[in-house]
This record gives C-alpha cells, sequence and structure tokens, in this order.
C-alpha cells in the first residue's frame, strides 16, 4: 500500500491512458473546444511561477561554466543524440513515434526530481535548481523551435503559419503565467512554501486531467492504437539512451574537471526531461493535430519513470560510495 501511496501519478498515468482509449467519447464531451485542459494549464503554469525558484537563480549565476554545460547538454547535446539514433533506426520506427522521439528529445529538465535526487546525494543543489529552473523558462520558446527544426526533416514539417500560432498560444498559457506567478510571490510565497507539497499534488493532477484528455482525442485514431502495441522496442531503445546520456553527461563533466557536487548536479540535472511542463507543451504544439498528440506523449510517458528508477539507484550508489567504509 505504502509502494501504491508514494508512486500514484506513475499509476495514475497509466490509468487516464487506459480511461482516454475506453471513455475517449466522454473525454471530449467534457473538454469541448478544449476549454478544460487550457484552464488546467493556465492554472499549472501559474503553479510554476509561484514555485519557482528565484532566489536560488539569482544566487546561482556564478557558476557560468556549469551552467553552460548543463543547458547545452539539455537542449544540443541530448537532441543530437536522439535525433542520429533514431535516423539509424527509422526503419524499425513509426514516422509518427519518431515525432514523439523528437519531442521527448526538446524539452527541458524536470524540477522537482532533480533537486530532490541531487540534494539527497550530496550535489550542488544551487546548481540543480538554477538550471532545472533555467531550463524550464527558456524552454518554452527553445523547446519548440528545437522540434520545429527536427521536423523540418520528416514528412510532419509544420508550415510557419502555425508555429506563428503556436508560439502565440504558447505565450498566452504559458510565459503569462509562469510571469503571474512569479509575481505573486510576493505575497504568497509564504504560502507556496507552506503549501508546497500541496500544489506539488494539485499540479501532478492536473497533468493527469491533461493526459486523459490528449489520449481521449487521439483514442479515434487507428494509427495511434495501432502504434501504441508496438511500443516495446522504442521503450527498449530509450531505456538504453538513458543509462547512454547519463554517461555521457558524468564523463564530460569529469574529463572538464567538475567538483564531485557539480558532477552529481550535472548526472541529475543534464539528461533528465519533464513531464510537468511537457504535457502542455507538447498539448499545446499539437493542438491542431491530434493524430499526432498521443503518440508524442507516449515516449515522454514512458521516459519519466524510468529516469525516477535510475536516478533513485544513482543516488544510493553515490551515497554509499561517500559514507565511511565500515570496518
Amino acid at each position: 500500500m505504502n509502494f501504491i501511496k508514494r508512486n500514484w501519478f506513475i499509476f495514475g498515468i497509466f490509468l487516464v491512458l487506459t480511461l482516454g482509449i475506453l471513455i475517449s467519447e466522454f473525454g471530449i464531451m467534457l473538454n469541448r473546444g478544449a476549454v478544460f485542459s487550457t484552464v488546467l494549464v493556465v492554472l499549472l503554469f501559474f503553479i510554476t511561477g509561484l514555485k519557482l525558484p528565484v532566489n536560488s537563480i539569482k544566487s546561482g549565476l556564478k557558476d557560468i561554466r556549469l551552467h553552460i554545460y548543463i543547458q547545452l547538454f539539455i537542449f544540443a547535446v541530448v537532441p543530437l543524440y536522439f535525433y542520429f539514433t533514431s535516423m539509424l533506426l527509422k526503419d524499425y520506427f513509426a514516422p509518427q513515434v519518431l515525432v514523439g522521439i523528437y519531442a521527448l528529445a526538446c524539452l527541458p529538465a524536470t524540477i522537482s526530481s532533480c533537486i530532490v535526487f541531487t540534494q539527497s546525494a550530496g550535489g550542488n543543489v544551487v546548481a540543480t535548481m538554477f538550471n532545472a529552473a533555467f531550463s524550464n523558462l527558456i524552454g518554452v520558446i527553445i523547446s519548440p523551435l528545437l522540434l520545429s527544426l527536427m521536423l523540418k526533416t520528416s514528412s510532419e514539417a509544420l508550415p510557419v503559419s502555425e508555429l506563428v500560432e503556436i508560439f502565440r498560444k504558447l505565450a498566452l498559457m504559458m510565459l503569462l503565467p509562469i510571469g503571474a506567478g512569479a509575481f505573486m510571490r510576493r505575497w504568497l510565497g509564504n504560502f507556496a512554501v507552506k503549501q508546497k507539497r500541496t500544489l506539488a499534488v494539485l499540479a501532478n493532477l492536473f497533468i493527469l486531467f491533461i493526459l486523459f484528455f490528449a489520449f481521449s482525442k487521439s483514442a479515434g485514431d487507428p494509427e495511434f492504437t495501432g502504434n501504441l502495441r508496438s511500443m516495446a522496442g522504442v521503450y527498449g531503445y530509450l531505456a538504453v539512451s538513458f543509462i547512454i546520456l547519463l554517461s555521457l553527461a558524468s564523463a564530460g563533466a569529469a574529463v572538464i574537471g567538475f567538483s564531485l557536487e557539480d558532477r552529481i548536479s550535472v548526472a541529475f540535472t543534464a539528461p533528465k526531461k519533464t513531464l510537468a511542463m511537457g504535457v502542455p507543451l507538447l498539448s499545446a504544439f499539437f493542438d491542431g493535430q491530434p493524430e499526432l498528440l498521443g503518440i508524442a506523449l507516449l515516449p515522454l510517458i514512458f521516459y519519466h519513470p524510468w529516469q525516477l528508477f535510475v536516478s533513485g539507484i544513482l543516488q544510493e550508489v553515490i551515497k554509499k560510495r561517500k559514507s565511511p567504509s565500515r570496518s
């Protein structure tokens, strides 16, 4: 029972995926005109802005070399890795699945789990907070641009007019709520700290509803259900890829000569991708292409719990190595 309680969000993801397929008509009716999902996205990013560690961002500015390394890894190394390796396997992956892999590759890092694992392993928490939060801020612009660039090489490229509309929508649904939340921290900062756990649960519930609406929208497409049955190979590829990226990030940090605390921060930040921001961002990006939305979310839905699982093991390994040996 404790295991289910600790991992309720992961179980919730698989539940809403199933419900989205089984009762898709209900999801479409409930979210007619995408009104409900739009409201949830706005509230989700208002909460993100409210919880944004602004002071940590300011105080973390001094580690420029470390920040450049992590941000380049998030927005350059990871997309390039997924682009070239998926191209080698394109004969085995459906075009729609490749779109989902590209979408995953372009996302920023997750915030809360990066900080938790870094803190537990004795890493540079300030650097992790800065880079995770900063990647989410700039990711609102960079992630869609990167994804558009990667899609130009496939048959799923979007026309310029549609991209302009996507950026307008992202600004209204994400940037403005984040800015409003960060502004309201002046008066609600203490409340956000005291109710941190409640706000996190609320944000996760919003994400589950957004996922339910996304899958309901895609469930009627035969290609979605067909690709769903052939995802095992993709998940194997993603599982191996995360370990490779984790190893590359750590090895590069060691070669550059970062301290142990900084290398721990790199390991728990650079290769990770956010579900909290990824779901609404991709929902907005593929709003006009419901046949792509469900598939675009599937790689991220697998990658998220897998990175948590591997990070949990790594955290324990680091703690054991750092602790004095017992005679």
